[in-house]
């Protein structure tokens, strides 16, 4: 009997569960475990031998996938951020007073979501690699939004702080999910952008609405704030049946594309080198995470530039609201907030997309996250050192401190972009998630109740955060240009490299020695 069990090419459809090697043949072993490589293999040779489809079938499909997944990834983000800050509006009507709130009970209301966050990072993350992704952000967020309502009703500060940590540990999977979703549809180049277009701050903008809205509201039987709860989770409620039913796990089971279209959106993301879904998990691949210096690096970046998001999101309200402006004002003196985060997201992930369309031979996420930093850090200077009667000048460096956003998407898409190995992502992404979460726990702490309005300590926190986001950025770029020169190297000494064979065997980025270049500060 041979020894390799030759794969047979068919035309028709569905396409067999067969994976190719350099002679079109697997063994008799790999056909019995095919679990050890990607999802998508049954489509991975659907156009080898000859059989294509033309650039305007890829862009159409394209244009497919954006109007199915880009509005509910859109939203994925959007409400989280809503509703896990929903309790920064409550505060400025009321709650703080009702659960008699003193001293630093309300900044521990704000930190211990994260500490929730931070319980079921690892956990979440192994739900995600075995349980169907889309379905797994639809359950959570349905949960999510049962306990958001839950907390419109409790009495105590102790009750709040228990909702918060559940909200915190049911957030955990679904950010992380979003994340492994865009890299499993769409090229590196295509990434970028959409990065920028799913992490916006536009979720300041409806609260702010709401709260003005609401905040006009006679007194009855709730009052405004356990009104504001309601509304957040009687939404998260009914977004998480949307997600449910319009959300695709990949593209394998995706039923809204037919078998071509599958094939093609299979055969896009071969270049990233990084595969599409591995129900295996795989300790070796977990353990090259924690040994990777980038892997580090990006964590402190992560764990630097989400400070003023810990700090700023918690209690900017509570800022605008101590340099004289009313409830109702302060409510939608939030939406410009938000205008400044998505302008920074826009800026910087737009930017980004933009030079690489028309510079392809060079990388610039690097230097659009530099930027980025600058423009907060000019900010969080005025913020520090301008005085309380300067209110519009206050005011005004108080929106621009929000900039952070747009350095900190470009940073995930950067990890996206150059982590391969479907444990390795899940690993790294919640690794990423685990410095956010850290940042967010001690960024509160920095504001001190009888700091209030100005809180000196807090805004100093922001200005220290942006500086060493700036240097561990450029650390990391330094790194991955010299991976990059070292992989130049080996393959000019090894002559032309094909790297289909690999493209769905479910290497990291290590392992896989003719994977795609590293976005890095190449040429520059």
């Amino acid at each position: 009997m041979s020894e390799h069990v030759t794969m047979k090419k068919s035309t028709e459809m569905p396409i067999q569960q067969t994976f190719s090697n350099e002679v079109g043949e697997i063994t008799k072993a790999d056909a019995e475990d095919l679990s050890r490589y990607d999802i998508a293999t049954s489509y991975a040779d659907r156009f080898q031998d000859g059989e294509g489809y033309t650039k305007q079938e890829a862009r159409r499909l394209r244009w497919k996938l954006d109007y199915r997944l880009i509005p509910i990834l859109f939203m994925n983000v959007l409400l989280p951020a809503y509703d896990k800050n929903s309790h920064a509006l409550a505060a400025i009507y009321g709650m703080k007073t009702d659960l008699k709130m003193k001293g630093s009970m309300y900044s521990w209301v704000s930190s211990i979501f994260y500490f929730g966050y931070l319980l079921w990072c690892f956990p979440s993350s192994s739900m995600l690699q075995k349980l169907r992704v889309a379905k797994t952000i639809a359950v959570v967020q349905f949960l999510w939004g049962i306990v958001l309502i839950g907390s419109a009703f409790v009495k105590t500060w102790g009750q709040l702080m228990a909702c918060r940590f559940i909200l915190g540990a049911l957030e955990a999977p679904v950010l992380p999910g979003n994340m492994l979703i865009l890299s499993m549809w769409y090229t590196r180049p295509e990434q970028t952008l959409r990065y920028g277009l799913m992490y916006t701050g536009l979720s300041s903008i409806p609260k702010g609405l709401i709260g003005w809205g609401v905040g006009g509201s006679g007194s009855g039987t709730l009052k405004i704030w356990q009104i504001l709860f309601l509304i957040a989770g009687g939404i998260t409620v009914v977004w998480s049946l949307v997600v449910g039913i319009f959300l695709p796990d990949n593209q394998v089971t995706a039923k809204f594309l037919d078998e071509k279209e599958k094939a093609i959106a299979v055969d896009r993301v071969r270049a990233n080198q990084t595969g599409v879904e591995n129900k295996k998990f795989k300790k070796e691949q977990m353990i090259e995470a924690f040994l990777d210096i980038r892997v580090w690096l990006m964590f402190c970046f992560n764990l630097c530039i989400s400070i003023p998001n810990g700090g700023m999101t918690n209690f900017s309200t509570l800022i605008i609201k101590g340099l004289g402006w009313s409830s109702r004002q302060s409510s939608l003196l939030l939406m410009p907030a938000g205008v400044v985060q998505t302008a920074s997201s826009y800026f910087c992930n737009g930017g980004v997309f933009l030079a690489i369309k028309y510079f392809p031979q060079y990388q610039f996420r690097g230097i659009f996250t530099l930027i980025g930093i600058i423009i907060g850090l000019i900010a969080s200077v005025f913020l520090y050192t301008l005085p309380l009667d300067a209110l519009h000048g206050r005011l005004a460096a108080l929106f621009m401190s929000y900039f952070y956003l747009g350095p900190y998407i470009v940073g995930l898409s950067l990890v996206g972009a150059n982590t391969a190995g479907h444990t390795k992502k899940v690993t790294v992404n919640a690794l990423m998630f685990i410095s956010y979460c850290v940042s967010n726990i001690i960024g509160p702490q920095f504001f001190l109740d009888d700091q209030a309005p100005l809180y000196p300590l807090g805004m100093g926190a922001i200005l220290g955060s942006y500086v060493l986001s700036f240097f561990f950025i450029i650390f990391y770029m330094l790194v991955c240009w010299r991976a990059n020169k070292s992989r130049d190297a080996r393959d000019a000494a090894g002559g032309e490299v094909n790297h289909r064979d690999t493209d769905f065997k479910d290497l990291t980025d290590k392992q896989n020695i003719v994977s795609a270049p590293l976005d890095s500060l190449s040429d520059f």
